[in-house]
């Protein structure tokens, strides 16, 4: 078995950026001849020339990724590291290693936004050693000088890289095979790195990956971190997500529900709203007691349902009524009951369905008759709150051209791009979008490789006479094609990469696989079982696992720990946004808050029963809503119910169910999709925690809509209230 050696990069050279040559003045005092040759009219004179160049205006510069050998690029990078390490304060020794000057920081992406402002990622090194999982990025602004700098710059004690480690690769990557305990289905590859151990000091080490991805329900890129001199695995993590793999992928709500895989009726409506009281009120004779309990959630009522505990030696001398804060009332109690005692027990109240909740509910006791006494004890309200949609945008008109004559199985009519080959047929090959867009059938295999076309004689995809294979194929060629013009229109990068990559689809993967996921280099979906979930290829799920790709181009959090958690936020608000722009122009298309639900248990008859719900995190009995439960949940899909719900109140506004604290009136999912993408791909780093991804949305909205915003002030509130400050 061969093993791939990465010892640190090899030291990057940068061409200094000189002043470009200036044009000699060859101009003569002699004009030429007004002389007409070869078609051509008389040479322009020098005046002339100068007259149309002070007319020419120059090309915008180019927005999107550079490429690093690019006369941009390397002014900007060269700017960049003159700022990190300038020569006045820089140590002689300062990288050395084996007597070369080995650099700080190795450039890893350069891209220029459509503000002006041009970001240099950069991964740190250490005496020619990486620093895993740390990296900077420092912002240009548009006069091309350093505005600011993210990301970690702590010291690494001297000598870490320059020490020749007491065990090989060859020796590292058999501990990380033991334990795997499986075959890998890839190249297993390690790497020499300056690691900063759960403690936070750094230590010599190798990064090793071993990898078994194809036809297993739990598809592996395991990392490990192993001390380059002891052996000892600091830590490992699998880096591929899949939605079996997720310990909320449960059918239904609650902790039992969670623990035991039931069926149950998890919807997308906000949480119940519960509020009460205990007035311990006496009931006077012939008299009138009023108690009232004020709602601070904004939410509109679905059901309502009032319990009550009143003691009373009559129950027929007493009415009982609710008034809402609009003024509306109910009788809930009118003299009923005879001589039996007590008024206990709960009420449903759906006359109150489509009241605003919000603001003081009154509890209208009254005495009738002579001759009795009681007490009201407690009483409270337990609201349903009917299902909210964000602010939307109004959507935009169809594209012209193009016919939505194919059928899906999760979105209605859709209009695919194919290619038709010299047989006449039509296969899923997209060449309009980027570098393309492909879907291949995995046949079933246990591996998903080669280029088995899904075919068409009419090109109308998922008519009733077409093979039944293809319709899972037309909902994954619909996705892609939906994600990438999402990142287009919306968020304004050209696919994953910033500069068109190609998107590969694979359908059909495994026998009844209740999975589907994203493995670095293309997409996999799995048709289901048929009860825990069908075909894996609605939306948000293919908008989900393909942002893990644009996660990994861009600030590649790290899959463990905060950082994971922020990963796997990222991938849940991008799958969203892709349902959502997709509902802008497919009508057949439903946006809510919940992930996955129209592939996910497909035969309980709930079409609302998901995997996750970002209004509310802790639906599923396994997510957390709030930072403070951080520490008793850490593990990533779980931990991202915490940046999904400031998300969800930052776009949509609302109440997040642990704090209690209310944001009003979200800024609309446009606005904050724009907001979290822009600190992903700039502002976030490989180790950004849950703090730091509060900072970085702070300053995508400073950098987008100004420092004094509403815009500002709402994400500052959306993360206040889900515990991060």
């Amino acid at each position: 078995m061969s093993i791939r050696r990465t010892d640190g990069s090899k030291p990057t050279v940068l061409p200094t950026i000189s002043a470009e040559a200036q044009p000699k003045n060859t101009a003569k005092t002699r004009t030429a001849p007004n002389v007409i040759k070869d078609g051509f009219g008389p040479a322009a004179k020098t005046t002339d020339l100068a007259r149309a160049e002070q007319t020419l205006k120059p090309l915008p510069a180019p927005v999107g990724r550079l490429s690093l050998e690019s006369k941009e690029a390397q002014s900007a990078i060269q700017t960049s590291l003159e700022h990190l390490t300038p020569a006045t304060s820089k140590p002689a020794t300062q990288g050395l290693r084996g007597g070369i000057q080995y650099p700080a920081f190795v450039p890893k992406n350069v891209e220029r936004d459509e503000l002006g402002m041009t970001h240099v990622r950069l991964d740190r090194q250490h005496e020619g050693v990486k620093v895993y999982a740390e990296q900077v990025v420092s912002h240009l602004g548009k006069d091309g000088k350093v505005s600011s700098v993210t990301g970690d710059q702590s010291t690494i004690p001297a000598g870490l890289g320059t020490q020749k480690p007491q065990l090989s690769h060859a020796q590292v990557l058999d501990i990380a095979l033991k334990d795997f305990a499986g075959k890998p289905d890839r190249q297993p590859n390690s790497e020499r790195v300056i690691y900063k151990d759960p403690s936070g000091e750094y230590r010599s080490a190798y990064r090793v990956e071993v990898a078994n991805v194809n036809g297993t329900d739990n598809p592996r890129r395991m990392n490990y971190l192993v001390d380059a001199n002891t052996g000892k695995i600091y830590e490992k993590f699998n880096t591929i997500d899949g939605f079996k793999n997720c310990p909320c992928a449960t059918h239904g709500t609650g902790d039992a529900a969670a623990t035991k895989g039931t069926k149950g009726a998890a919807a997308t409506p906000p949480a119940d709203v519960k509020v009460s009281t205990t007035p311990n009120a006496a009931i006077k004779d012939n008299a009138t007691v009023t108690s009232k309990v004020k709602v601070a959630d904004d939410v509109t009522v679905d059901k309502l349902k009032l319990s009550l505990n009143i003691s009373h030696t009559y129950k027929g001398d007493l009415s009982v009524t609710l008034t809402s804060p609009s003024g509306k009332s109910a009788v809930v109690h009118n003299r009923t009951g005879g001589s039996t005692d007590n008024v206990k027990g709960d009420f449903d109240l759906s006359a109150f369905a489509g009241e605003k909740a919000k603001g003081e509910w009154t509890l209208t006791v009254k005495d009738n008759a002579k001759g009795d006494s009681g007490k009201l004890n407690s009483w409270g309200l337990a609201i349903s709150p009917k299902a909210t949609q964000p602010p939307t945008e109004p959507p935009k008109p169809p594209v012209p051209g193009g016919t939505a004559d194919d059928t899906s199985l999760y979105s209605g009519k859709v209009d695919l791009k194919t290619k038709q080959g010299a047989d006449g047929t039509f296969t899923l090959e997209d060449n309009t979008r980027g570098k393309g867009i492909s879907t291949y059938d995995a046949k079933n295999q246990e591996e998903a490789s080669g280029t088995t076309p899904f075919k068409d004689d009419n090109n109308v995809w998922g008519e009733a006479t077409d093979p039944k294979r293809n319709q899972a194929a037309v909902d994954a060629h619909y996705g892609a094609a939906m994600t990438y013009d999402f990142l287009k229109d919306v968020l304004g990068r050209d696919s994953i990469d910033g500069k068109g990559e190609k998107l590969v689809n694979y359908v059909h993967v495994s026998e009844n696989y209740v999975n589907a996921y994203w493995d670095g280099e293309k997409m996999s979906y799995g048709d289901g079982d048929g009860v825990d979930s069908g075909p894996l290829t609605a939306l948000d799920i293919a908008g989900h696992e393909i942002a893990h790709g644009l996660t990994e181009r861009t600030a590649g959090l790290v899959y463990r720990g905060e950082s994971g958690g922020l990963n796997e936020a990222m991938s849940d608000i991008m799958g969203a946004g892709v349902e959502w722009y997709a509902s802008t122009k497919n009508s057949d298309v439903k946006f809510n808050w919940t992930i996955g639900e129209t592939a996910w248990t497909p035969t309980n008859g709930d079409a609302t029963d998901g995997l996750r719900y970002m209004n509310d995190p802790t639906k599923d009995g396994y997510s957390i809503d709030n930072y403070k439960d951080y520490p008793k949940q850490t593990e990533v899909h779980g931990s991202s119910g915490i940046a999904n719900n400031a998300f969800y109140l930052l776009a949509n506004g609302g109440t997040n169910r642990t704090s209690k604290l209310e944001v009003k009136d979200g800024v609309g999912m446009d606005k904050g999709l724009k907001i979290y993408y822009r600190a992903l791909a700039h502002y976030m780093t490989p180790s950004t925690t849950f703090a730091q991804a509060r900072t970085a949305t702070i300053q995508a909205a400073t950098d987008l809509y100004g420092a004094d915003s509403t815009e500002v002030a709402k994400v500052k509130e959306s993360w206040t209230a889900v515990g991060v400050k």
